[in-house]
């Protein structure tokens, strides 16, 4: 395991997350999207038959994951969105969707180690 971060890597996959949002902004435009955050559970419930599980549940069954000594990307980024989906305050949720984005990128690097790119 490297102990320095291989920024040659992570500039390379942020070009790639760069290129994916010219593709959306292409596609569909400004995209001003209410946040969701504050009514997850009541939009999901609209929609689907299911109770929708809370911001809350994913969040703790991620973190129980992470603190059974098996951490997994998938619980790390679940906790991650968890969080995010917790926060209704603008600037806390910017930072919360910053560390979200942060472990996909981490996510990707460790998967084009796996497949030698």
């Amino acid at each position: 395991m490297s102990r320095n971060l291989d920024t040659h890597i992570t500039a390379g996959v942020l070009i790639e997350v760069l290129n994916e949002r010219r593709t959306q902004h292409a596609k569909w435009g400004e995209q001003n999207h209410p946040d969701g955050v504050e009514a997850w559970e009541d939009t999901v419930n609209l929609h689907y038959d299911e109770t929708a599980p809370s911001a809350g549940e994913i969040e703790h069954c991620a973190r129980r994951i992470l603190e059974s000594g098996s951490p997994t990307f998938l619980a790390i980024l679940m906790e991650e969105v968890g969080e995010a989906m917790c926060e209704v305050e603008k600037p806390k949720l910017r930072a919360e969707l910053v560390q979200v984005a942060a472990v996909a990128v981490a996510w990707i690097e460790k998967l084009d180690r796996e497949m030698g790119r």
